[in-house]
């Protein structure tokens, strides 16, 4: 099983995470937990490949999570069926909390 979990505390772009769209079938979960608000925020995927060391996510085409969109302010999760090669948050609001973003992918059964 592949997972990540971090908590951001600041507003704006967060790094990406690496997700592996080489597994198949594709199944993973994102959750991102509002520890206390108040809080907006969206969750984006993109399937840009990143194996080549000049991709960054500048130059990514982010699209967003209609599960998680723009003005999220609550906890919320995600389910990703389709191949995507990283997730991230953008947040916009965010006072004296934090947003806890976790990732879980299961591995190939083939």
């Amino acid at each position: 099983m592949l997972t990540h979990d971090v908590t951001y505390v600041t507003t704006g772009t967060q790094p990406s995470i690496d997700m592996d769209p080489t597994i198949a079938p594709f199944n993973a979960t994102v959750a991102c937990t509002v520890t206390t608000g108040p809080a907006s925020y969206k969750l984006q995927y993109t399937i840009d490949d990143f194996s080549s060391p000049l991709k960054t996510d500048a130059t990514a085409a982010w699209f967003d999570s209609p599960d998680i969109p723009a003005g999220t302010s609550q906890s919320a999760v995600a389910a990703l069926v389709a191949p995507v090669s990283r997730v991230r948050l953008v947040i916009t609001t965010l006072t004296a909390g934090s947003i806890r973003l976790q990732t879980q992918q299961g591995l190939s059964i083939n």
